[in-house]
C-alpha cells in the first residue's frame, strides 16, 4: 500500500529481512548430504551370490519408491546414481564385466507398480481398477476375478517368493466370510491361477502361494 506523502518523512528505515525457509526443510537437506541416499535402505539388497542382479536390483527399485512414496516425492537423479554406486560397489564380487546395470536399474525403477510398505488394503484398491488375469476369466464371478487380480498385485509386492495368502484378512476387505475366501482359493488353483507354495500351520502361519501367469 502506498504511504501518505506526510508519512514519507517519518518512515523508519527497515533492513530487508532474510527470505523464510523451512526449518525442516533445511534439516531435510542436511540429512540427505550425510550419504546422498535420502534414507533409502540399499544394504539388504547387495548380492550375496551369482546370477541375482535381476531380483535384487527390481527389490532395490521398490525400496525406493517406497521412500518416495512416504516423503511424496521422486528422488534427484544424482540420488539414483549415489545409490547405485553403493549397492554396485557392494555387490562387485558378483556382477558380469561390462553389463551395464545403471540403466537396467533406472528400468526397474521406471516399471515398479508395487513400492515397498504398500498395505493389502492399498493392493486391493489397485486390484480393482486392474483388468483380471485372463486365466480367471473362465469364472464368471467378478469379485473371484478381483481375488486373482489382488493375488496378481501380492505377487508383484513378494517378488520372486510366494507370497502370504491370509485368509481373515482377505475376507475382510471383501467384507465377506473366510469360507467363501477359501472357496475362491480353491477355485482359482483349480484354474491355475493359484500354486500352493507352502501350506498353512493352524495357528501360527498363513499358507503361502505362486500367482501363475
Amino acid at each position: 500500500m502506498k504511504l501518505a506523502s506526510s508519512w514519507i518523512g517519518d518512515a523508519p528505515i527497515t533492513t530487508p529481512s532474510k527470505p523464510f525457509y523451512d526449518e525442516v526443510e533445511e534439516l531435510d537437506e542436511l540429512d540427505e548430504s550425510k550419504d546422498g541416499c535420502d534414507g533409502v535402505e540399499w544394504q539388504p539388497y547387495v548380492l550375496k551370490t551369482p546370477h541375482s542382479s535381476n531380483k535384487m536390483l527390481h527389490e532395490l527399485a521398490r525400496e525406493i519408491r517406497g521412500v518416495e512414496e512416504k516423503r511424496g516425492k521422486k528422488l534427484r537423479s544424482t540420488q539414483y546414481k549415489t545409490i547405485f554406486a553403493k549397492w554396485e560397489s557392494g555387490s562387485r564380487p558378483f556382477l558380469q564385466p561390462n553389463h551395464d546395470y545403471f540403466t537396467e536399474f533406472l528400468a526397474k525403477l521406471d516399471r515398479v507398480t508395487v513400492p515397498k510398505g504398500e498395505t493389502l488394503g492399498a493392493a486391493f484398491e489397485r486390484a480393482k481398477r486392474l483388468q483380471p488375469p485372463s486365466k480367471a476369466l473362465v469364472i464368471t464371478n467378478k469379485d473371484v476375478q478381483l481375488l486373482a487380480s489382488l493375488c496378481r498385485e501380492l505377487q508383484e509386492m513378494a517378488g520372486h517368493q510366494p507370497f502370504m495368502l491370509h485368509q481373515t484378512s482377505v475376507a475382510k476387505v471383501f467384507a465377506l466370510s473366510q469360507r467363501t475366501i477359501s472357496n475362491w482359493i480353491s477355485a482359482l488353483k483349480t484354474v491355475g491361477v493359484l500354486k500352493l507354495a507352502e501350506a498353512a500351520i493352524p495357528n501360527a502361519r498363513a499358507a503361502r502361494y505362486y500367482f501363475i501367469e
